[in-house]
């Protein structure tokens, strides 16, 4: 029969190396991003925070492209780089003059994001671009979102008709203008440039180059 002592030893070494392992792995996979949003200030993110790559797009939720890469290219992105901690994601409001419903779309998402749920408003702007898209109601549309995602409809609306996070819409708004941004989607990998919803392989190109070269 093995040394009781001897046996305890090894268990004691045993879970020593798996709690050092366990915390090796927390710190190659740090803290997840968190969206928020102040009266002067939107952060919208997604992803762990010293991922080496940050991935920006500016974007206008009524833009058919910017949908076509929702549909396309993010959910498999996001997979593949953003939750395995490789990118960070980072969206811009960029509503362009071209969309009369754009801005009043940004806000929708700007006073989701002050429920803690932007993603889930960008999802359902997307989703539905069609039946609010071009159409005189689509603040109706807006609210019904709200409701879908158990938001609190009476400060959604408050928030939407006071068109409070205005200022936040324009701050992205001007700072892609300052970067030369013209269309939507633009995106930035740190400091490289990809304009249009391009092909999938596109971006994990760009990306698993990147990656390669850090």
């Amino acid at each position: 029969m093995p040394n009781s002592n001897n046996f305890f030893k090894l268990l004691s070494i045993f879970l020593l190396g798996a709690i050092i392992g366990f915390s090796i792995d927390k710190v190659q996979l740090p803290f997840p991003a968190v969206s928020s949003i102040t009266d002067t200030e939107s952060v919208r993110v997604m992803g762990y925070q010293n991922a080496p790559i940050t991935m920006t797009e500016y974007s206008d939720f009524q833009c058919p492209l910017c949908k076509q890469f929702v549909d396309t290219s993010f959910a498999t992105l996001k997979e593949k780089y953003i939750d395995t901690g490789k990118v960070k994601f980072v969206y811009k409001q960029f509503p362009l003059g071209i969309h009369p419903q754009a801005n009043d779309a940004a806000l929708a998402a700007e006073c989701a994001l002050a429920q803690g749920k932007f993603w889930e408003m960008h999802d359902a702007l997307f989703q539905n671009q069609l039946l609010w898209s071009g159409r005189d109601n689509h603040m109706d549309s807006f609210k019904k979102f709200a409701a879908d995602l158990k938001l609190d409809t009476g400060k959604f609306a408050d928030c939407l008709s006071s068109r409070k996070y205005d200022g936040n819409v324009k701050k992205d708004y001007q700072e892609g203008i300052t970067r030369s941004i013209n269309g939507t989607p633009t995106f930035y990998l740190n400091d490289q440039v990809i304009v249009g919803a391009q092909p999938l392989q596109t971006f994990t190109e760009a990306i698993d180059a990147k990656l390669k070269s850090i």
